[in-house]
C-alpha cells in the first residue's frame, strides 16, 4: 500500500527532482517498481497462453563481456549455462522449458516434489512421533500438541494436505493418516508411492517460514526460516528412537542456535561417504580433506534463485547447477548410485518452482516522496565519496548500495550508465571482496583448500559426465577403491587429471555473494549468520546488538516450548527487523541461560567447546554445539549470541557513512521491494 504523504527529514533531504539521475539524461520509467510478480519468468507468462514462447532469462545475460567499463554495476559473477555448456562439453541434461506451458508444468512437479518427497534420511517412526511429547516431560499428549511441535522447534503450520499416521492407523487405508505434519516434515512413501510411516525432514524445513499470521498475511513460499533449531529436533527423535541414541555424538551438523545451521559441512563431508565420481556408497578417506568448520549460516530465501547468477552465500557454482542442491537426498544412505544421480532431473523442476517464486508485497503503507529518495539514494549515493570509508578499499562501480546488490528501479535500469541491459533489473550478480564486505569469515573460506575444489570440479556434482572423455559410471566397490587413488593424486597436486572435469566449476572464494534485495523489508535477521536483527543495524553498523533475543510465545503448562513470536506484533516495521531485547553476555556457566562472551566457550559444555574450538581449525564438521538435552541448553539457544564462532555480526561498514536521514529513506525504499 502507498501514501503520498511524506515523512522526509532534514534539510539534507534534497528533492528528488534535483537527484534523479546523476548522469544528466532522463531515462523512461518511474523511480519505484510496483509490480507484484517479481520472477522474470512467471511475469513473462502472466495472462499469458500456454504456448507462449518463455521469455528469456535474465541470469543468462551475466556472463563474461556483459560489463560496460565506467557502468554503475559491474558484474563478476558470471552464469554458466550448464544445459549448452561451453565446449568441449556436451550437455547430459533433459532440454529447458521453452514455452509458458512447459515452464508451468515444471513448476507444478516441483512444488509437488517439495511437498511431498522425502529427499532426507528418515529419522523417525510415526508413533515416535506422535509420542516425542515425552521428551518435554509430558505423562499425556497434550491437546495442544500440534501447536507445540510449531513451538519448539521452529517450524509453521503446512498450507496444504501434510499427513502422519495415528499409531493404531495403517497409512496406506487413511490417506496418509489423520495427524497433520508442519511444514518441514514429510511422511516418506516407497518406490511404489505406498506411505511407509517414517518421517522425514524436508527441504521446507530450512527455506520455508511464515512471516505474521494466518490472518495477517498468507502463505508465501520461500522466505528462509529463521526460527527453526535443526540440532533439537534431532536430538529429541534421536533419544526418543532409543536405538539412536549413539547418533548424538556423531558429526551431523547441530546449529549453536535457531535459524542456521552448518548444512554446507554436509557437502564438504559428502566426499568421506560417496565415490564423488559415481555417488556410489564407499567410504574412503583419500579425497576428504577436513580443514576449518564453516560456521552457522542461514538458509538463502527460495525466491533469490530467480535472481542470483551464482549459488551459495560466497557465489562458489553457477546457478543453472542443481546437483549442490542435492547433497541431503544425496547422503539418504538408502538409495542407490543410480537413484542418487537420477535425482538431477526431479531437482530440475524443485528448481523451476524456486525460480517462478516472488516476496510477498509489504502490507503496510509506503512514504511514496521517501522512498523515491532512497531509490536515488540507493542507486546514486556513493558511500566512499568525500574520503568517507578510506581505511576500506573501494569497489567497482559508482560505490553506491546498487554497486554491489544490483539496480531495482525501472528507471535506473533503462540507464546504460548502470546497466548494459534494462532486463537485468533486480539481477544480483556481484561477488563483494572480502577486504570490502569483511563480515564473517568462516563460512567463505570454507572451501579455500584447492584439494577440496579440485575434488569437486571432477566429480559428478560438477556435472563431469558431460566431458567427452567420462568413462561410465563405476558403481562396484573394488572399481571405485582403485580409481579413488589416482583421483587423490590429482586433488593433492601429484598427478595429472584422472576423472575428467566438468562445467559447475566451485570457483576459489574471494567474498561474499551480495544478496538481491527484493523482500528484504521481511527478511530479518540479516547478513549469512542471521547475525544482525534488523535493517537499521545493517546499514548503521553501530546499532549492532552483540547477544539479543527476539520476543517469544507463550510456554506450556510445564513452562517449556516457548517459541520465536513471528507475528506481526514482535516485527519492527520501522526498523524492518525482528524487535528484540539486547542481553548481556557472560562468561558464567552456571547462569540459567548461558551466554559466553567469547568462543572459547559454548552452550553449555566448557569443555567441549575448547576441544570443538581446537578440532575446527581442521576438520569442518568439528565445531559443533553439544546436542541441546537440558531446558538450559534449549533456552541458550533461544538467544542469538555473536560472540560463537562463525556468528560474528562485523562487516558491512561502509554504510557508517550514511546520516540517519538517509537510512530512513533507504529502509523506506526497501519497503517497495
Amino acid at each position: 500500500m502507498r501514501t503520498g504523504t511524506s515523512r522526509i527529514l532534514g534539510a539534507g533531504a534534497l528533492t528528488v527532482a534535483t537527484l534523479v539521475v546523476s548522469s544528466g539524461t532522463a531515462f523512461a520509467g518511474p523511480l519505484l517498481d510496483t509490480a507484484t510478480i517479481r520472477s522474470p519468468l512467471m511475469a513473462g507468462c502472466d495472462g499469458k497462453p500456454d504456448n507462449t514462447p518463455l521469455p528469456i532469462d535474465p541470469r543468462t545475460l551475466v556472463v563474461p563481456g556483459v560489463n560496460v567499463p565506467g557502468a554503475a554495476v559491474q558484474f563478476n559473477a558470471f552464469w554458466v549455462d550448464l544445459h549448452d555448456p561451453p565446449a568441449p562439453y556436451v550437455s547430459t541434461l533433459a532440454p529447458e522449458p521453452t514455452t509458458c506451458g512447459e515452464f508451468r508444468a515444471s513448476v507444478a512437479r516441483g512444488r509437488k516434489n517439495i511437498q511431498e518427497r522425502a529427499y532426507f534420511q528418515s529419522f523417525s517412526t510415526a508413533k515416535n512421533y506422535y509420542e516425542v511429547y515425552k521428551q518435554w516431560g509430558y505423562l499425556f499428549r497434550p491437546a495442544d500438541f500440534d501447536e507445540q511441535v510449531i513451538k519448539r522447534y521452529g517450524m509453521a503450520k503446512a498450507p496444504y494436505n501434510n499427513p502422519y499416521p495415528y499409531p493404531w492407523e495403517n497409512p496406506n487405508l487413511t490417506n496418509g493418516g489423520s495427524g497433520q505434519l508442519p511444514l518441514g516434515l514429510v511422511q516418506a512413501k516407497d518406490d511404489k508411492g505406498r506411505w511407509t510411516g517414517l518421517i522425514s525432514s524436508s527441504c521446507s524445513g530450512c527455506h520455508d517460514s511464515r512471516l505474521g499470521t494466518t490472518a495477517e498475511m498468507p502463505f508465501v513460499w520461500g522466505r528462509s526460516n529463521d526460527a527453526n533449531d535443526a540440532g533439537l529436533l534431532q536430538a529429541d527423535f534421536f533419544q526418543a528412537n532409543k536405538l539412536l541414541n549413539v547418533l548424538l555424538l556423531a558429526p551431523i551438523p547441530w546449529s549453536v542456535g535457531r535459524g542456521s545451521t552448518d548444512a554446507i559441512g554436509i557437502v564438504d563431508l559428502l566426499p568421506a561417504l560417496f565415490d564423488m565420481d559415481s555417488l556410489a556408497m564407499v567410504p574412503s578417506l583419500l579425497e576428504y580433506f577436513p580443514t576449518h568448520a564453516g560456521g552457522m549460516s542461514r538458509a538463502p530465501n527460495w525466491w533469490y534463485r530467480a535472481f542470483k547468477t551464482r549459488q551459495f552465500w560466497d557465489g562458489a557454482l553457477t546457478s543453472d547447477n542443481v546437483r549442490s542442491e542435492m547433497a541431503f537426498g544425496i547422503a539418504n544412505l538408502l538409495r542407490s548410485a543410480p537413484e542418487r544421480r537420477a535425482l538431477t532431473a526431479e531437482f530440475e523442476d524443485n528448481d523451476n518452482f524456486f525460480v517462478s517464486m516472488s516476496p510477498p508485497v509489504y502490507p503496510g503503507e509506503i512514504d511514496v516522496p521517501l522512498a523515491e529518495w532512497g531509490a536515488v539514494l540507493f542507486h546514486e549515493r556513493d558511500l566512499w565519496e568525500d574520503g568517507a570509508n578510506a581505511d576500506i578499499p573501494l569497489p567497482e562501480g559508482n560505490g553506491s548500495c546498487a554497486s554491489c546488490h544490483g539496480v531495482y528501479s525501472p528507471q535506473y535500469a533503462a540507464d546504460p550508465a548502470y546497466l548494459p541491459d534494462p532486463r537485468l533489473k533486480g539481477i544480483a550478480g556481484v561477488i563483494t571482496p572480502i577486504e570490502i564486505i569483511d563480515t564473517d569469515p568462516a563460512r567463505f573460506e570454507l572451501m579455500a583448500d584447492e584439494r577440496k575444489r579440485r575434488a569437486w570440479n571432477t566429480s559428478f556434482l560438477a556435472y563431469n559426465d558431460m566431458s567427452p572423455d567420462h568413462p561410465g559410471f563405476f558403481d562396484d566397490p573394488v572399481t571405485s577403491a582403485l580409481r579413488r587413488v589416482p583421483r587423490r593424486a590429482y586433488d593433492v597436486g601429484e598427478g595429472p587429471v584422472f576423472a575428467p572435469e566438468g562445467p559447475n566449476e566451485w570457483i576459489e572464494p574471494f567474498g561474499y555473494m551480495a544478496p538481491p534485495l527484493y523482500g528484504a523489508w521481511g527478511n530479518a535477521p540479516f547478513f549469512h549468520n542471521g547475525s544482525v536483527p534488523d535493517l537499521w543495524g545493517v546499514l548503521d553498523p553501530s546499532a549492532r546488538p552483540a547477544v539479543w533475543k527476539r520476543q517469544y510465545t507463550a510456554s506450556n503448562i510445564l513452562g517449556t516450548n516457548a517459541g520465536y513470536d513471528a507475528s506481526f506484533a514482535s516485527y519492527d516495521f520501522d526498523l524492518l527487523g525482528w524487535k528484540h531485547t539486547e542481553v548481556q553476555c557472560e562468561d558464567k556457566p552456571s547462569n540459567s541461560t548461558f551466554l559466553p562472551c567469547s568462543e572459547d566457550m559454548a552452550t553449555i559444555d566448557v569443555l567441549f567447546a575448547n576441544i570443538a574450538n581446537a578440532v575446527a581449525q581442521y576438520n569442518s564438521l568439528a565445531y559443533q554445539s553439544p546436542p541441546p538435552i537440558t531446558q538450559k541448553q534449549i533456552r541458550s539457544r533461544m538467544v542469538f549470541n555473536s560472540h560463537l564462532y562463525g556468528m560474528g555480526n562485523y562487516g558491512h561498514e561502509f554504510t557508517q557513512s550514511l546520516t540517519d536521514d538517509e537510512r530512513w529513506a533507504l529502509l523506506e525504499y526497501m519497503k517497495t521491494l
